[in-house]
This record gives structure tokens, C-alpha cells and sequence, in this order.
């Protein structure tokens, strides 16, 4: 199994009311009584993570959850969207199709008209479409990017297993 299918079973992705969201790195936490417990388990959880990792928390009644927002410096709440909606089909089409002199939104570059794209398919995007962004994200990525991130989603799970 290749790096990128490794890191893949890291999203946890659903649909709900047309609209696609996303956890990456999800793990299930035992603390339900205090937010500040809550937060030294996550903590725990990312002592043995290698690159810089920002991640939120949910207090729940039966379990809470931790999931990262950000890593290596990558903004995985843009990253993940931006890779989602400029890797679907339709949009693929469009930038081959690319023409910096006649194009539907005058951008100068393909760079500007991925962005635009990217703002108008944005609203629409749905689970799958976000799992695929992830794994889009996750191929632009060098191979030592790749082996550090699973490396350090490894870890993030492992420990949270001891909490």
C-alpha cells in the first residue's frame, strides 16, 4: 500500500443538509466533564508529533473528539477544500481548457483561475468530493512530507488510545 492510501483512512468525512464536512485525524477522547481535561488529553494525544499541529476538541456527553485544523504549516480547513473542488472532473475540464486570454472569469494566470474556480464550487462540496481533496492534498505533498504526516497522524492516534 502506497504512503497516500495509508494516509487516506486519516478522514473521516459525511454530508449533512447538501453540505460536505470533514475531521482529519479524528480521535475519540473518554473526558466528558471538563474542557480543560479535554484539552491536556489532546495534548497528550500530539506530544510525539513531529511537525506543527493545531487541533480543536468536542466535549461530548458519551465520548468527546479531537481533530486537527492545521499541519506543517498547512491550513488543512483551505487545503482539503481547495484540492476537493479544483480535482473535480468539471473543474479539471475548465483548466485544461484554460486560456489566460479568454476565460470566463478574465483571470491572467491558471494559478488566479483555480482560485476562482475554486470559489465558485466551494458551497457544493460533498464528502466524497472532500475525500478526494485529501488525497489530492496529500499527493502534492513531497515524500518526506508524506512520511512525516503519517507518521505523526500514527502517532496522534496511538496516543489517544492510551487517554
Amino acid at each position: 500500500m502506497t504512503l497516500p492510501n495509508k494516509i487516506g483512512i486519516f478522514i473521516t468525512a459525511w454530508d449533512k443538509g447538501g453540505i460536505g464536512y470533514f475531521k482529519i485525524g479524528r480521535i475519540l477522547l473518554a473526558e466528558t466533564s471538563s474542557a480543560k481535561k479535554l484539552e491536556a488529553a489532546a495534548k497528550h494525544a500530539a506530544r510525539d508529533i513531529e511537525a506543527e499541529v493545531m487541533y480543536a476538541w468536542d466535549l461530548g456527553e458519551k465520548e468527546s473528539d479531537a481533530w486537527w485544523l492545521g499541519w506543517g504549516g498547512y491550513d488543512l480547513e483551505e487545503e482539503i477544500p481547495y484540492f476537493a473542488a479544483t480535482s473535480k472532473p468539471e473543474v479539471q475540464e475548465k483548466i485544461r481548457a484554460f486560456d489566460p486570454k479568454d476565460n470566463e472569469f478574465e483571470c491572467d494566470s491558471v494559478e488566479e483561475y483555480k482560485e476562482m474556480l475554486f470559489n465558485a464550487y466551494d458551497e457544493d462540496l460533498t464528502a466524497e468530493d472532500l475525500k478526494r481533496g485529501f488525497a489530492a492534498w496529500v499527493a502534492s505533498l513531497g515524500a518526506d512530507a508524506q512520511k512525516t504526516l503519517l507518521n505523526d497522524l500514527t502517532s496522534w492516534q496511538n496516543n489517544a488510545r492510551h487517554t
